[in-house]
């Protein structure tokens, strides 16, 4: 028997889109963890079992039934573990996501389900790589991240005999009933009139590339990092403004655009986890949602004016960040055709990537989190005092390897470079 369930607005959003082009991969998000030393597989896929049990989002399936698009929650899903040795390969770790990369390209049945993936990977007797991937209906990176902490929990207890962690509260009812009221209250007309102010008349979407209307099936990646000394003084001069680093960063990514394309208010995009609630940040599932910062300033701007723009702009967008993206570029029609973004993405993440597996000490590795329409900077910071990893995501019908090669040596070196920056005038030299 399944219990049925409406879907949230970011869940719409996503159906509809793979409705729109069923062949389209890139809505498989997936991470692994490297494990330092052994892992029980049968304790692990006990502890699976239980998280799943315990988990309504990954025990979901979605259909059209007589009421409509809804999400059938079933009441056991068997989601097996495989179990992989990759040990005697040349390169192990190589060989493990050569796999993991070809799993990310399949096509899961959103009306059949089960919709996540599990694989553990032997590489050696003292490393493991924990693989986890699900289509984004179900799960967007913070409920990932919710998962994978509560398996770590349930596996360590398995293996140590200690109690589990009581489990807080919320429930994926709860996290739906939440969008439906959201978007039938007074904060739900006040964000919408918010944004529709906000970008009144915007008719531009500048971008790193001659954008076209194209498919986001596929997509391209280069990384790069700044070392642990030049972060420290990105954040020194953060504290100088009386700013974040992350606001540095977005302020940074605006200058380069502008510098690219001459815009004087280009927007960028700011990934949010929209979990304003309490409750919504307890429980895993589709939630996050993408707001626009449209900033306006010259080649002759100083760097510390933009900064400034670019902190009180996110604060208020912070502020309306349940308002769905996909209802805003409904609502402005001069966007040029086709569009879903208003420009490139930055995606902030700062937290610790680390996790306990029984005492083995283990680091997370993003591999996929979603559609690249055109272009996402990936920061990443952490916590592990090697410095700031940033990863440029593009489109892989809009931009080569060695463009983004190109866009990725810009902006670390205009970020290597910000406390020049405060020292001259000019945000565009």
């Amino acid at each position: 028997m399944a219990a049925q369930l409406a879907l949230s607005s970011a869940q719409t959003g996503v159906w509809m889109a793979q409705q729109l082009d069923p062949e389209d991969r890139s809505f498989n998000i997936g991470e692994y963890c490297d494990i330092a030393g052994p892992v029980d597989p049968d304790l692990l896929q006990q502890a699976l079992r239980e998280v799943v049990a315990a988990t309504p989002a990954l025990r979901a399936r979605f259909d059209i039934g007589a009421e409509g698009l809804c999400q059938y929650l079933d009441d056991t899903v068997e989601t097996p573990l495989h179990r992989i040795d990759v040990s005697g390969e040349p390169d192990p770790r190589q060989a493990a996501e050569r796999w993991m990369r070809q799993d990310l390209a399949k096509e899961y049945d959103l009306a059949e389900g089960p919709l996540v993936t599990w694989a553990l990977f032997t590489l050696g007797a003292e490393r493991t790589l924990w693989y986890r991937a699900a289509h984004h209906i179900v799960l967007d990176g913070f409920g990932l991240a919710l998962i994978a902490s509560h398996v770590a929990d349930v596996y360590s207890a398995l293996v140590t005999g200690r109690a589990r962690r009581p489990r807080p509260p919320g429930t994926l009812e709860q996290v739906i009933a939440s969008d439906l009221a959201y978007q039938e209250s007074e904060e739900y007309a006040r964000d919408r009139e918010f944004w529709l102010d906000r970008l009144a008349g915007q008719t531009e979407a500048a971008a790193f590339t001659d954008w076209r209307p194209t498919a986001s099936r596929a997509s391209l990646r280069e990384s790069g990092h700044l070392t642990p000394a030049e972060f420290d003084v990105l954040r020194a001069a953060a504290r100088a403004l009386d700013v974040t680093w992350p606001e540095v960063v977005v302020a940074a990514v605006a200058v380069r655009l502008q510098q690219a394309t001459g815009v004087r208010e280009p927007v960028v995009g700011l990934p949010v986890t929209a979990r304003t609630e309490p409750m919504l940040r307890r429980v895993p599932g589709m939630v996050t949602n993408v707001v626009p910062l449209r900033l306006s300033f010259g080649p002759d701007t100083p760097f510390a004016d933009v900064v400034a723009q670019t902190s009180l702009r996110l604060e208020e967008a912070l502020r309306h960040q349940r308002y769905p993206q996909e209802h805003l570029v409904r609502e402005l029609p001069g966007l040029p055709e086709g569009r879903k973004q208003f420009g490139p993405d930055v995606n902030i993440m700062s937290f610790n990537y680390h996790g306990d597996y029984a005492g083995r000490p283990a680091t997370v590795h993003t591999l996929c989190s979603g559609p690249v329409e055109d272009l996402t900077i990936n920061v990443y910071d952490r916590m592990d005092g090697r410095g700031l990893q940033i990863a440029l995501d593009g489109n892989a019908e809009l931009y080569d390897r060695a463009q983004l090669s190109r866009h990725l040596e810009d902006i670390v070196t205009l970020l290597r470079s910000v406390t020049g920056l405060l020292d001259h005038a000019p945000a565009a030299p």
